[in-house]
């Protein structure tokens, strides 16, 4: 039977040989654990009921179901096992560009509204990534807050176009385009 189209995990990692490459683009699939914790939370229950508390949770825990897995911790630990054991086979110095719907670390999240909302938006499992690996950039895209940040040098892309309700709170229209690779201002 012929797989859908779109990208999917076990898909070999594309090669950009254009302007600023070679560069490997890297979709990495990865989900939230619940491990970016409110501040004075220990746990995951305790970062739960303090979100409830608030009024602040993400839909996901409604609608994202784990299954087959126990749980989304348990979907995110497998993800990440995998798709770590794929980068470390990437050449030896081949940049990459990874792709994830969540950040891989934190920092990104600093600037919620609403702090509570960060245990929806990745894993501490790949706190470190961005400087295990050989990583030109780190695109993602949940937070629903266009900008560029850097995090040990390397540059954290938050691309997303967000809701219609939220354009309104913005000085630029949704969409703006960024170029990754070459980096905007280096040459082509």
């Amino acid at each position: 039977m012929p797989r859908p189209r779109g990208a999917h995990p076990e898909d070999p990692y594309p090669v950009w040989d254009g302007p600023g490459g070679p560069v490997a683009v890297a979709p990495l699939f990865l989900l939230y654990d619940y491990s970016f914790l409110p501040s004075g939370c220990a746990t995951k229950d305790e970062g739960l009921q303090y979100a409830y508390g608030t009024g602040v949770v993400c839909t996901d825990e409604q609608l994202l179901h784990p299954d087959p897995y126990p749980s989304r911790e348990a979907w995110c630990r497998a993800r990440v096992a995998g798709t770590e054991r794929r980068l470390a086979e990437v050449p030896d110095g081949l940049p990459l560009v990874l792709v994830n719907h969540w950040p891989l670390h934190r920092h990104p999240t600093d600037v919620l509204w609403y702090p509570e909302f960060a245990m929806w938006c990745g894993t501490t499992l790949t706190d470190d990534w961005h400087r295990r690996f050989p990583v030109h950039t780190m695109v993602y895209g949940h937070l629903h807050i266009p900008r560029s940040t850097r995090q040990d040098g390397v540059p954290f892309e938050e691309v997303s176009v967000g809701y219609p309700r939220e354009w309104r709170k913005r000085d630029q229209p949704p969409g703006r385009l960024r170029r990754i690779v070459p980096r905007e201002g280096e040459g082509r």
